[in-house]
């Protein structure tokens, strides 16, 4: 495509000096590029752009809506923030600018549908300083470090680990490995699924957690044209769109490379609906999202690509996040 797309991590969120993402990308000297949330045009579900005014006020109310969730709810309190937010803000959502900001700005950062995030626990994480961060020279390169002078077996799956006081073997397709501890990273959807098998099997608070903690997934999708038609001067541009988290977010590569490439966003509900498309279907659903504000001006993609998290084996989602019942640890 002519820059780097990322199938995964594409920011460095609060890339202080404290924060250890940014000391790998500083150790392979990574170019990045600070992203401006406030350089955003949205566009209501008529492809009608938003003034100001109306900005600011999807602004406020979105601000508002969680600060009511702080405020008013309890620790252990069993409600989803959809529910939450329908309970303590009549109306809200039936509020069109609302329920796009709570799914572009929301479901886009926690990985889920607000309707399966906790109301409590879904912004209590914590964050490093500074604004966000694009890796503009590729966000594989900072693994270089990491994985010098490291023995990894790529293209092998387990399919059992069996541990105990002697020790720890994982059975592959590629043969066993033996050791004296193993540290298991394996994804929560592969976890959920149950497709490695754990001899003896996981404590049982190991397993409860495994099942109660949500794992979503986030769509993209980059389309590179040959000419643009969007605003050059802007880096991210919402859309409004039905069902909620269909394509509603896109950033324009141009503000930090020359390339014409548009990236989308599906996120939310609709994240794994996108993933089961076959790239075709994707392709379309996306264009007409486009269309729809651009119309005719929206030309034929040269070059498209696309992620698909929640059904691939490897992974069965991307994101980790707290549902409703959740405990905070």
């Amino acid at each position: 495509m002519g820059a780097p797309f990322e199938y995964g991590a594409g920011w460095i969120h609060g890339p202080s000096e404290e924060n250890p993402t940014k000391q790998l990308a500083d150790a392979v000297n990574a170019q990045t590029f600070l992203t401006d949330s406030d350089s955003l045009i949205v566009f209501d579900d008529e492809g009608e752009e938003l003034d100001d005014d109306e900005l600011e006020e999807i602004d406020e109310n979105w601000y508002g809506a969680l600060g009511k969730m702080d405020e008013e709810l309890e620790l252990d309190d069993p409600r989803s923030l959809a529910q939450a937010v329908k309970d303590l803000v009549p109306g809200a959502m039936n509020n069109e600018g609302l329920v796009w900001a709570l799914s572009a700005f929301t479901e886009f950062s926690k990985g889920g549908p607000i309707e399966n995030l906790s109301a409590v626990l879904h912004d209590d994480d914590d964050a490093f300083d500074l604004p966000d961060v694009v890796v503009t020279t590729g966000y594989d390169k900072i693994l270089g470090p990491l994985a010098e002078g490291l023995d990894i077996r790529l293209s092998t799956k387990v399919t059992t680990i069996q541990y105990g006081e002697d020790g720890v073997t994982v059975t592959t397709d590629q043969g066993d490995f033996e050791g004296d501890y193993v540290v298991c990273s394996l994804p929560l959807g592969v976890l959920k699924a149950g497709t490695v098998k754990f001899d003896p099997p996981l404590p049982s608070d190991y397993r409860k957690n495994i099942e109660k903690i949500g794992f979503g997934s986030v769509t993209k999708i980059a389309f590179k044209f040959e000419q643009p038609f969007w605003d050059l001067e802007t880096q991210y541009f919402g859309i409004m769109t039905e069902p909620k988290g269909r394509w509603n977010y896109w950033m324009s590569y141009r503000t930090f490379s020359p390339e014409n490439i548009f990236l989308g966003l599906s996120v939310g509900a609709y994240a794994p609906l996108a993933d089961q498309m076959s790239d075709e279907v994707m392709k379309a659903d996306a264009l007409e999202v486009l269309r729809g504000v651009w119309g005719d001006a929206v030309g034929e993609p040269t070059e498209m690509l696309t992620t698909h998290w929640f059904v691939d084996p490897a992974s069965l989602g991307a994101y980790a996040f707290p549902t409703p019942g959740c405990r905070p640890s």
